[in-house]
């Protein structure tokens, strides 16, 4: 079979084994085939030519005679003897002049003639088919006739044929020999290469690198064999080692990923997926004729738990918020924690309004029941907004905004509710961006104002002292008070520069009072708890009292029980710090928070103001009269000062007074004033008597004065 170079190259090595090894042994066996057949045809032609010149000489030596006498018939007789040669065919004996003397001749077969013309015509001069040689006969040294002897070769061709024929069938069967041996020569070495071409099959094709060769000869195939296996078990190492890291890294992004979109205190999804879901579930909402709700949720007052109990029991309620919210949900429906105590819920497929107000208030009932922190029972609220795509907007943050807005309103309206959105919230939105906005401006503009509420004595009828209370000239809303813009000023922040200045304000007043000789009158500031964790309150504080000119001990501090509660030892530090300088404290509100009492014997305080929820409802409502009782009880056995706000009626006066609580503030007696106003009734109060009669004519002295 021919096999050109391409073929070749791209055989298996077990064809091409077969090939070069026939090729070879053949080859070898074809060389050694034409030497013995070329030796065999010299050595017998060289046989041959000596017999001719034995028989030359012979012949040569018995003719002498029968040419000296020219004896023709011995000289024929003596060339007839070599009838028994049958080789020589031919044998002629030469005179000088080349005339024959005598010949002998044997007939020459019809092959053989055959033969020596196919000889002739292929021109091969090396294989003749007939051997001559000429004698010269001497006679006393003289030549007198010359003897020419020709031999046939077809015996040697014959010898030779026969020959060839036998070595041939020995090279055939040489030949076939070394194809067996070499069928199981190359398949010893073939079939442990075809073992490893199949095992690298497997290992690419399956990835197991755990696979191993089992040739364990010491041949090269075998080295081949080891370090194959060598190489597979670095692969399988590193494959290994790549595996592990590969596991890591996709955990590490599965991590990663989990950070991006899920909250790490509730385990739900964060802002980021929330806007990724809205944008993508507004999309689809355009395609479908269901509705898409976005419900946006914020915890009521969560700021105080997180000031009073820490913001690791802060975390624990936002994580029970999210659970909580989520069993109440479909559960298809997907609720998001949007940043701090916001929560968002999308809804989708909502056939109509009152299916989402089912839902709402169902959110909202979830607040309910009170919430089991380690050791505290957490009561909490929620408020929420709802928008609908595409009702409301089809833009996500068009979406989003309105829910905000609604949210917003909710909160106005009393908190713990829902509201959906209307068109007409937007100006309410826009008012408070405006309010915002023009509340950042406000101090710049020098539009805020003091007003100071007379705290009175009931026995002496004298004005003890004054709380100062902000109020807001707006340019165009006129006078705005302090509950519809503190809660703003807290959430933006403004709270803290805006306390200092009403701080510093009230300590210059109270030192302009002392000099314009009305005695010293205690000044009462409210304190917020954003300006309670500021760092720096100690030193800014008594900076500003030492710059009045004040007397510390005339400035009252007043806190939020919320502020309290957060009894941390940086906030008890700043809290000794400023009574060992000589600034009274207060608690505001008292009996309004979330608290224990614990904290009135840790604390260095001063006074306890009874809320105005409690004085409203006395002497008829029994369950204030209790709470009011036991709050002047309590500061009475603790030895602090006691003083009841928003008393509005005699009857309230009268009450407080036969119960222990000597000092009062309210509209039954003044309303907040201005600087000039309140001189102007000190002066006046300073005038009368000390009598308690007096106190019964003072709002009509106000009235009269003032007006």
């Amino acid at each position: 079979m021919k096999i050109n170079r391409r073929q070749f190259k791209n055989a298996s090595i077990k064809t091409k084994l077969q090939v070069i090894n026939l090729a070879t042994t053949g080859l070898a066996l074809f060389l050694v085939f034409c030497a013995l057949l070329a030796n065999e045809f010299f050595a017998y032609r060289q046989s041959v030519m000596d017999n001719l010149k034995v028989q030359a000489q012979m012949i040569g030596s018995n003719s002498t005679a029968a040419v000296v006498f020219r004896d023709k018939q011995t000289a024929q007789e003596i060339l007839a003897a070599l009838q028994a040669a049958p080789e020589i065919i031919r044998a002629i004996i030469y005179l000088p002049d080349g005339t024959p003397f005598a010949q002998f001749e044997h007939p020459v077969p019809q092959a053989s003639i055959a033969l020596l013309s196919v000889l002739e015509q292929t021109g091969l001069p090396y294989f003749p088919l007939r051997l001559h040689f000429q004698e010269d006969i001497r006679f006393s040294a003289e030549k007198i006739a010359s003897l020419y002897i020709e031999a046939d070769m077809q015996g040697l061709y014959r010898t030779i044929a026969r020959y060839a024929a036998i070595t041939a069938l020995a090279a055939a069967g040489a030949l076939l020999t070394a194809f067996l041996m070499l069928q199981r020569l190359r398949d010893s070495i073939t079939s442990p290469l075809s073992g490893l071409t199949q095992l690298m099959r497997r290992v690419s094709q399956d990835k197991d690198y755990s696979l191993r060769s089992e040739i364990d000869s010491r041949d090269e195939v075998g080295s081949l064999a080891r370090c194959f296996n060598e190489m597979l078990e670095q692969i399988q190492s590193r494959d290994s080692s790549l595996s592990d890291e590969l596991s890591e890294r996709k955990r590490a992004e599965a991590r990663l990923d989990t950070l991006a979109y899920y909250d790490t205190v509730t385990g739900l999804p964060n802002r980021h997926f929330f806007n990724e879901r809205l944008v993508y579930t507004v999309a689809q909402a355009g395609a479908a004729s269901g509705r898409t709700v976005l419900m946006f949720i914020d915890l009521d007052n969560f700021k105080i738990i997180n000031d009073t109990l820490g913001h690791h029991v802060g975390d624990m309620l936002l994580s029970g918020v999210g659970e909580r919210l989520t069993r109440t949900l479909r559960s298809k429906d997907v609720i998001f924690r949007i940043g701090g105590d916001e929560f968002a819920v999308i809804l989708e497929d909502i056939a109509d309004r009152d299916d989402v107000a089912s839902i709402a208030d169902k959110l909202v009932q979830t607040f309910a029941f009170p919430f089991l922190l380690e050791d505290h029972e957490v009561h909490i609220s929620a408020s929420l907004g709802v928008s609908v795509c595409p009702d409301d907007a089809t833009d996500p943050y068009a979406l989003l905004r309105h829910a905000d807005t609604a949210m917003y309103y909710a909160k106005e309206r009393g908190k713990n509710t829902y509201q959906f959105f209307q068109p007409a919230m937007r100006g309410k939105a826009l008012q408070r961006l405006n309010m915002e906005n023009s509340l950042r401006r406000a101090l710049e503009k020098n539009e805020f104002i003091l007003h100071y509420q007379p705290q009175l004595d009931l026995d002496s009828g004298q004005i003890i002292g004054a709380e100062a209370l902000l109020r807001w000239l707006h340019p165009d809303l006129g006078t705005v008070g302090p509950s519809d813009f503190i809660p703003l000023a807290e959430e933006t922040g403004l709270i803290v520069p805006l306390g200092e200045w009403a701080l510093r304000t009230a300590c210059a007043q109270a030192v302009a009072w002392q000099a314009e000789g009305l005695g010293p009158i205690a000044i009462a500031v409210n304190l917020s708890g954003r300006q309670f964790k500021d760092e720096n309150l100690v030193e800014n504080l008594l900076r500003i009292v030492r710059e009045a000119g004040l007397d510390p001990g005339l400035l009252d501090l007043e806190l939020t029980e919320s502020t309290l509660m957060d009894g941390s030892l940086a906030n008890m530090e700043k809290l000794t710090a400023l009574r060992d300088a000589g600034i009274r404290f207060s608690i505001d509100d008292f009996g309004t928070g979330y608290s224990s009492m614990s904290y009135l014997k840790r604390f260095p305080l001063n006074t306890l103001k009874i809320d105005r929820s409690f004085v409203d409802g006395i002497p008829e409502n029994h369950e204030d009269v209790a709470i009011t009782t036991a709050i002047i009880a309590l500061a009475q056995s603790l030895n602090m000062r006691v003083i009841a706000e928003g008393v509005e009626t005699r009857e309230q006066a009268d009450f407080l007074k036969r119960k222990g609580c000597p000092h009062v503030q309210g509209h039954f007696f003044s309303r907040p004033l201005s600087a000039a106003e309140f001189t102007l009734l000190t002066r006046s109060i300073a005038t009368q008597a000390p009598r308690a009669e007096a106190i019964s004519g003072l709002w009509s002295l106000i009235g009269g004065r003032m007006g």
